[in-house]
């Protein structure tokens, strides 16, 4: 979202350069779960039991660039709900931009929106909400330094799911840093008051995607959003 990006692409940066505060709800029935079921208030998913929750200050720590301690880190958790699962055996924040091979990564969050920050919503501010993906957004990227190449448009999806959201799902390629090609699947919600957006990142290598295209699009679409009040 380009009203918040700017701090947000300068951690990535460094992340790429140098090469979150409900938890999860697990229910289990007989035997061992097929899938981990994360819900917050108003948004709920699904990821495979085998992926790991990434650590919350960890997370934190990547998309605020504060320490978790900080007054502006307890500030932000007033604004934001986020939670990451990791395929990788050692789980890190860090695997959302940056994966080490074909384990995927699903990162979520919602935003409560100030009210200079609901003026500047759109559908194309969702699109650009964690990378760069309008082509607006991409060149100022690049004048800036910001090391991604490879872009590839995969899938632009206007969602109209009712109860008065409205979203986008995009799904595209970039190679960041210079490194392999990584697909990025991301879907964003903006509930029918405009106080809250809701985002949803799968991250996987290219190949991987392509091969678990279908387990990919299951995980986006048990994406969902209910209207809460407040």
């Amino acid at each position: 979202m380009a009203i918040t990006l700017p701090r947000r692409r300068a951690v990535v940066v460094k992340l790429l350069l140098l090469g979150p505060a409900a938890a999860a709800l697990a229910l289990t029935g007989c035997g061992s779960p097929e899938y981990t079921y994360v819900r917050n208030a108003d948004t709920y998913f699904k990821v495979p039991a085998s992926w790991h929750q990434v650590d919350g200050d960890q997370l934190d720590l990547l998309m605020s660039g504060e320490d978790p301690a900080s007054a502006s880190a307890e500030a932000r958790k007033r604004l934001v709900w986020d939670v990451a699962f990791d395929a990788h055996r050692d789980p890190s924040p860090a695997h959302l931009f940056m994966g080490l091979g074909d384990e995927p990564f699903v990162y979520a969050s919602v935003h409560r929106l100030t009210e200079e920050q609901r003026d500047a919503l759109s559908l194309d501010a969702m699109r650009d909400f964690i990378l760069p993906v309008t082509e607006g957004t991409r060149e100022k990227a690049a004048r800036a330094g910001f090391p991604l190449s490879g872009y590839e448009p995969l899938r632009d999806e206007v969602l109209h799911p009712g109860e008065g959201l409205r979203g986008v799902r995009v799904v595209f390629n970039y190679r960041l840093a210079g490194g392999p090609l990584h697909t990025f699947d991301q879907t964003a919600y903006m509930s029918a008051d405009l106080s809250r957006v809701h985002v949803m990142l799968i991250r996987c290598s290219a190949g991987c995607y392509r091969a678990r295209a279908d387990e990919f699009d299951a995980i986006a679409r048990s994406f969902r959003v209910k209207q809460a009040s407040g």
